[in-house]
This record gives structure tokens, sequence and C-alpha cells, in this order.
């Protein structure tokens, strides 16, 4: 695909398929505006200040991998309206959490949320995007790990195993 280094297409992991469908940080900041409203071409490269061809090349790319679909714009013969797509709408925890994580790891000036996110049905704001048992209990980083799933190959089975000696070699020291 157009736009990456590194093609991760053949990479046995979720993570990694991930990575390839979302592409690079433009990708990342063009779902943002998707979810903020933004529709327009024009309007994408003004508000990112992103040279058109790589817009245009981003665009593409996440219209193929099923993000965003791109329609005629009744209004404007040359342009197109771009939207997300169910595929493309189910990245909306990630986004937020992202934007979560940078105003708390990466602030900016006094500290103060840049983006508030808010529930719409009471206008309150989250307070973060949580990984829930299946009990309905929050769970936190070190409460989970990773195992392979039914259709999983032993790529993650590889990276423990890199893990283990790793941490093997370091007690022997």
């Amino acid at each position: 695909m157009p736009g990456t280094r590194t093609s991760f297409e053949d990479h046995d992991c979720g993570v990694a398929q991930a990575v390839e469908a979302i592409g690079d940080q433009w990708c990342v900041l063009i779902l943002r505006n998707l979810f903020m409203g933004m529709t327009r071409f024009d309007d994408f490269a003004a508000h990112l200040s992103i040279s058109t061809k790589t817009l245009a090349n981003r665009l593409q790319r996440m219209e193929a991998h099923g993000l965003l679909t791109a329609t005629p714009d009744p209004h404007d013969k040359r342009g197109k309206i771009y939207q997300l797509t169910e595929k493309g709408t189910a990245l909306g925890p990630v986004i937020s959490a992202l934007s979560l994580w940078g105003d708390k790891w990466e602030p900016k000036g006094d500290g103060s949320s840049r983006t508030e996110i808010y529930e719409l049905a009471t206008g309150k704001p989250i307070a973060r995007v949580a990984l829930v048992s299946q009990s309905g209990k929050i769970l936190e980083g070190d409460d989970v790990s990773l195992r392979r799933g039914p259709m999983g190959s032993d790529v993650r089975d590889r990276l423990m195993d890199l893990v283990a000696q790793r941490d093997a070699r370091k007690g022997a020291q």
C-alpha cells in the first residue's frame, strides 16, 4: 500500500493488522477530524497543513482498508464527501484513548485537557477508555495478558519465548 515504509500485511498479529489498516500519523489525525465532523478534502488539507498529494494518498489508503467511504459532493462536482464506515467508526474508542492518554502523559501548557470527550446523554466528560472484563470489572494494564486465540499462529508464542529467554539470561547474570 502506498504511504507506508514497511508493510505488515503478512504479519499474523492483530496489532500489526490494525497498524497496516490505519497507516501512519496522518491517518490517525484524519480519523480524529472525521470523528469531529470534518468531511471535505479541502478542510482536511487546510486544518492539517498536509500536502494534497499526501492527503489524497492517505484518504485512498483508508478507503481501500474500508475505514471510510468517498462519495461525490453534490455541491462541488470535483469534490468528495468522506465518511466513516462501520469499521472506521469502531476506531472511536482507540482515538478517544489516544486523546486521553496524550492529555495525561504528554500535557501541554497548564496540563488542562485539550479536548474534552463527553457522553452525549449526560454531557459529562468520560474519565477514560477502559478494558472491561466479561463480568463488568474495569481492568488495568497489569490485570490482563495475551494468549493464542482460536485462529492464532505461533507469533505470540515466539514473542513470549524471546522475552523468557531474555529474562533467563538476565537472571543468570
